[in-house]
């Protein structure tokens, strides 16, 4: 039997240490450690399962250009962002989800929507189109460009200005996040 010289075995065991960290697997959903955006590479912050009573509904996915641990800190940056969704039930439905977004809007300013309801209209016209299993949502903050919100990488609108991004981002890591779990997962906790 040959022996492999060890420069072959140190790039083999490097390979597939760097494959095992290039994704992780959650609920069948394989979440990558690293995605492109417009502005550039964004790295996975953390990952998990968004779940109401005993449903799950979807894997949320924090990305980052740099890992952080500080909500409001992630909240209030202005740099790219993207919370991507894979839903993974027939249980979200668009009006579903509608009503999910408005409410945590509504935990988000307080009960005070008002100032925010044209953007808030804009944004939830995105969720006018049927969602299903297997669909990824991408809600991806871009300084400059405002939020842009894809579904199965096409765009459907697109929001601007920062203020706007830290209420949507609120719901899910604000101080009355959607799912407590979620927020500490997406944390990377």
């Amino acid at each position: 039997m040959k022996k492999l010289p060890i420069s072959l075995f140190l790039g083999l065991l490097m390979a597939l240490s760097f494959q095992s960290h290039s994704q992780v697997k959650i609920k069948g959903v394989e979440v990558p450690a690293i995605i492109d955006t417009e502005k550039g590479k964004l790295l996975l912050n953390g990952a998990g399962v968004r779940t109401k009573y005993i449903f799950d509904l979807y894997v949320g996915a924090l990305y980052l250009k740099e890992k952080n641990k500080d909500p409001k800190a992630i909240i209030n940056q202005d740099a790219p962002q993207v919370i991507r969704m894979y839903i993974i039930s027939d249980k979200i439905t668009n009006k579903r989800m509608e009503e999910t977004i408005k409410e945590g809007f509504e935990k988000a300013t307080k009960g005070n929507t008002a100032p925010y309801k044209v953007k808030i209209d804009q944004l939830l016209q995105a969720f006018k189109e049927e969602i299903h299993n297997k669909d990824v949502i991408d809600i991806t903050y871009i300084p400059g460009s405002g939020v842009k919100l894809y579904k199965n990488g096409k765009l459907k609108t697109q929001v601007e200005g920062l203020e706007f991004k830290k209420l949507l981002f609120t719901i899910w890591l604000g101080d009355e996040p959607a799912d407590g779990d979620l927020k500490a997962s997406m944390l990377g906790k």
